[in-house]
């Protein structure tokens, strides 16, 4: 019955909605990609967005900031958010894909649900454990990530943003203009295909010899091997305890392997829309997760938790992974 509602309410508001999307669109490439600003942060925000407005997963920071984004702000917030958020709260439904942590197996339309609650009890994690708990909390590619202005009260973090200048600015602008208090932040501005983003952290504060948890959610598949190799060597210098949460794509989807050709060409098709590329996959190998743990190797670090979209019973096997790694 409640999703029944929620569709006559949707159908009522879809022109408003359509409208939305057209203009999102146009403030994507007509003003995101001409200043460089990171068009692919929008899709896991927009995620976040949506289970928000469901209630499903609140997050105040991420609703406040959007009306301030070149994406999002003012009218296509309206049009795209509030419009649904209208429906859901009339009807209240919240469906596969605005719940929180949504069901298991996930799906593509489900899997930035299961992506944001890995990360999320991923960081809790090693931020609340009881022994050697992290001190530093790191998001590289912060993207318009709002975890950081969500952590517990009495925890003593000190945490810091990662990020191109453009993009970085831009969220830093969001966050003063929505009031949003972020003095406990530092925003380091690097470049992710240069091995700079060590040394910028280190000059603004961070420090090496302190037990880090390090976020790097939807940022690996845009960057080079080399690149990839060389953040995991330099976070398997921090102290042991430290840990990464990271996410992957298969060397299969980003080649075009069988039996994802169509696919991988409708991917890279959809990143190009943003003027972005994708660029590396972890091979799979005897098992989903061994290819990654063979890879590990050369840094010494340990995945300790791994997980996948879809099913190993599909006809197309699972193509994207969320990890936790550590430092042991």
């Amino acid at each position: 019955m409640r999703g029944l509602l929620f569709t006559i309410f949707f159908i009522v508001l879809l022109p408003f909605f359509l409208f939305g999307i057209a203009l999102y669109t146009w403030r994507i490439r007509r003003i995101c990609v001409p200043q460089n600003i990171s068009g692919t942060a929008n899709e896991p925000f927009g995620g976040r967005l949506a289970m928000h407005i469901a209630g499903s997963r609140s997050d105040e920071t991420t609703y406040k900031i959007a009306n301030y984004l070149p994406s999002y702000g003012g009218v296509v917030r309206f049009l795209l958010i509030d419009t649904m958020r209208l429906a859901c709260r009339v009807s209240g439904y919240k469906g596969s894909m605005l719940s929180y942590p949504g069901p298991r197996p996930s799906t593509l339309a489900t899997m930035m649900s299961h992506r944001s609650y890995f990360f999320d009890e991923s960081i809790k994690e090693v931020l609340t454990r009881k022994e050697n708990p992290a001190t530093q909390f790191v998001v590289l590619g912060a993207g318009y990530d709002t975890r950081c202005y969500d952590l517990p009260e009495d925890l003593d973090i000190k945490c810091f943003e990662v990020d191109m200048p453009p993009t970085l600015n831009t969220k830093k602008k969001a966050l003063e203009a929505a009031g949003v208090p972020h003095d406990h932040v530092t925003f380091v501005e690097t470049d992710f295909n240069q091995e700079t983003w060590m040394e910028a952290l280190l000059d603004s504060g961070f420090n090496p010899n302190l037990t880090t948890y390090i976020l790097w959610e939807g940022v690996t598949m845009y960057l080079i091997e080399e690149a990839v190799r060389d953040t995991f060597n330099l976070i398997a210098s921090l102290p042991v305890g430290s840990a990464v949460g990271a996410d992957f794509f298969s060397h299969d989807l980003i080649v075009g392997n069988p039996p994802y050709e169509k696919f991988s060409k409708a991917m890279h098709g959809g990143i190009k829309y943003y003027s972005e590329n994708l660029q590396f996959g972890i091979p799979t190998g005897e098992t989903l997760s061994s290819g990654l743990e063979e890879f590990l190797k050369e840094s010494g670090l340990t995945l300790t938790r791994f997980e996948h979209v879809g099913t190993t019973e599909d006809k197309r096997p699972p193509w994207y992974f969320f990890s936790h790694i550590e430092k042991q």
